[in-house]
């Protein structure tokens, strides 16, 4: 696998600006886009459970303005037919 591509599999959000950018990549198989959009997904679950933790956006390395995607990153999912993986309950 190429290079480039691997790399929009394992770091979507540097390759992409939106996560329907992912679904529309005419170069990416269906399962390369839900393996992008399950690794978007499982970093925006991440950053959610940091900023609930108390941890500010400065914290995580990010911009203060940058809004927190996952309901992009569902939305994409549910355009390519994949469902969002729900955190298990404690």
């Amino acid at each position: 696998m190429p290079e480039q591509r691997k790399n929009k599999i394992t770091n979507p959000e540097a390759n992409f600006d939106k996560p329907k950018d992912v679904a529309r990549d005419a170069a990416l198989t269906h399962d390369e886009k839900k393996k992008a959009l399950n690794t978007w997904e499982q970093d925006e679950r991440q950053r959610l459970t940091a900023s609930n933790e108390g941890m500010t956006a400065t914290d995580e390395g990010q911009r203060e303005d940058e809004a927190n995607r996952l309901g992009d990153v569902v939305q994409a999912k549910e355009k390519i037919g994949e469902k969002p993986k729900h955190k298990p309950s404690h």
